[in-house]
C-alpha cells in the first residue's frame, strides 16, 4: 500500500511555504519546515490490536533563505500491539514471534524545502531524510522528494500537482502524482483536499479551530521473531485511514492543544524485512475507535 502519510506532511505544508497567510486564523499549524520551532507530544488509545501509543517529536530551522530552509528534526514513537491467536497469515503466532509486545522507535532527519517559478507559477520542492533507529540499534535510511507546482495561488486557493518520488522504501510503488487543494469560503470555514484527504474546518475564533475530516495514520517498528523462515530483523507497518473530528486550542502565545476521536480502519498491515517490499505476512484489524491528545509548542 501506498504510503500516503508522507504525502500528507508535504501536502499541508505548501501553503505555508508558499508564503500564504491568514491574518484571522492564529492557531498554529506546527510541522516540519513550517516555524522556526516546533515540540510536539502525544498520546492515543485505540480499542484494537495495535492500541497504546506515544509520540515525541522536536523540529528546529537550521537555515533559513528568501527560498531555502533547512530543518533538523527528530522523533520517538512506542506502540503497544496485541494480536490475538490467528490474526496473523502464513500461521505465525503473534506471541511466539515477539509481535505482541511494547515496541519503540526513534528516527533522526532533515527538511529541505525551496521555491522558484516554473512557467510563471509557484513551484515548491521538498526533500526529507531519515534514519531509524529500533531494537538492533541503527535499522536503515529512507528518503522522500516531491515537486509541487502551485497552478493556483490566492489568498483564499491554493491547488498545486506533482511527482512524489520515495527512495529506500517498503513500498511497492515508489512514486506517484500527488495533489492538494485548499479553499478559504470566509473568515470562518475552510476547505482541504490533500492526497485524495478531505477536511472542514471551522474557525470560531483565533484562538480555536474545529475540523471534521479524515487522515492516514501510520505506525511502525522493528523486532526481531526469531523465526526460520523470517528475518532477523523485520519492519511492522500498520496504516490506517480515520475518519475523525478535531478540535485544537492555543492557550498562550506559543502553546497549543488538540484532541481529536474517531475510527481507525485499515488499509494496510503488514510485515516486511527492513527494507525490502517482499511481505513476510499480513495481519488481520478489525475497525476500532480511537482518542488522540497532543499538546505542542510551536513558535
Amino acid at each position: 500500500m501506498i504510503r500516503i502519510y508522507l504525502l500528507l506532511l508535504a501536502c499541508l505544508t505548501a501553503p505555508a511555504l508558499l508564503g500564504q497567510t491568514q491574518e484571522d486564523v492564529n492557531v498554529s499549524s506546527g510541522g516540519y519546515g513550517m516555524v522556526k520551532t516546533n515540540i510536539n507530544l502525544q498520546c492515543d488509545h485505540a480499542w484494537g490490536a495495535v492500541r497504546d501509543g506515544f509520540g515525541a517529536r522536536v523540529s528546529y530551522e537550521c537555515l533559513k533563505r528568501k527560498s531555502f530552509t533547512l530543518t533538523a528534526n527528530a522523533k520517538y514513537n512506542s506502540v503497544k500491539v496485541d494480536f490475538e491467536p490467528g490474526a496473523l497469515s502464513g500461521g505465525y503466532d503473534p506471541d511466539d514471534i515477539g509481535l505482541n509486545d511494547i515496541h519503540i522507535i526513534w528516527q533522526l532527519g532533515a527538511t529541505a524545502t525551496a521555491r522558484m517559478r516554473l512557467f510563471g507559477k509557484p513551484l515548491m520542492g521538498i526533500a526529507m531524510i531519515n534514519s531509524e533507529f529500533g531494537i538492533g540499534g541503527y535499522e536503515r535510511i529512507s528518503a522522500i522528494a516531491m515537486g509541487l507546482l502551485m497552478l493556483r495561488h490566492s489568498r483564499d486557493t491554493q491547488f498545486g500537482i506533482g511527482p512524489l518520488v520515495m527512495i529506500n522504501s517498503t513500498s511497492k510503488i515508489p512514486a506517484f502524482l500527488v495533489f492538494m487543494y485548499r479553499h478559504r469560503f470566509n473568515e470562518r470555514w475552510t476547505i482541504n483536499l490533500y492526497g485524495g484527504m478531505f477536511g472542514v474546518e471551522y474557525t470560531p475564533g483565533k484562538n480555536a479551530l474545529l475540523c471534521a475530516g479524515a487522515d492516514i495514520d501510520v505506525k511502525s517498528f522493528y523486532f526481531r521473531p526469531g523465526h526460520e523462515d523470517l528475518p532477523m530483523t523485520c519492519r511492522f507497518t500498520s496504516t490506517s485511514f480515520r475518519p475523525m473530528l478535531k478540535y485544537r486550542h492555543r492557550l498562550g502565545d506559543n502553546l497549543y492543544v488538540e484532541a481529536m476521536g474517531g475510527v481507525s480502519l485499515k488499509m494496510s498491515c503488514r510485515v516486511n524485512g527492513k527494507t525490502g517490499t517482499t511481505e513476510y505476512f499480513d495481519c488481520s484489524r478489525k475497525a476500532a475507535p480511537f482518542l488522540q491528545a497532543s499538546v505542542a509548542y510551536s513558535m
